[in-house]
């Protein structure tokens, strides 16, 4: 039997969907302040595997983007910072922009595996406050 490219992104993608659905219930129950440390040591990680995204940081210097996981009645934000991002379970300024929409598609977002503008025209995700700025980011991390 032969796997082919489309059985491996398939299995990827179930793989996704239950480890999705097995922190879905317990992340309801960790404080917020763990899941941001937590979120923010693996955003490092991803800026230190991707020079091009850390050397785009410049570009949104300043710029603080709250994310909220609609399913899980949460959120974190990302303070853009000296070429680093933070990852910060509350913030006391407004946000520059605001994401929402369910974990998934956050996290899909993020890692560069979905395409902003089709889960925002599919009303998968919303998109609130500076929208230049928010378009910034998707463009970051599309060329990721």
């Amino acid at each position: 039997m032969t796997v082919t490219e489309a059985d491996k992104e398939a299995f990827k993608e179930r793989l996704e969907e239950a480890a999705l659905r097995l922190l879905r219930g317990p992340l309801k129950w960790v404080p917020t302040f763990i899941e941001a440390t937590a979120f923010g040591a693996f955003v490092t990680q991803v800026v230190e595997f991707n020079p091009d995204l850390k050397e785009r940081l410049p570009e949104i210097d300043g710029k603080v983007y709250r994310f909220e996981a609609t399913d899980l009645g949460k959120s974190f934000y990302l303070l853009i910072e000296d070429e680093t991002i933070r990852v910060r379970p509350y913030h006391a300024g407004e946000p520059d922009a605001t994401m929402r929409g369910a974990l998934k598609i956050l996290l899909g977002v993020l890692l560069g595996r979905l395409d902003p503008d089709t889960v925002f025209f599919s009303r998968e995700l919303e998109i609130n406050g500076d929208t230049a700025a928010a378009l910034h980011l998707k463009n970051i991390l599309s060329s990721i």
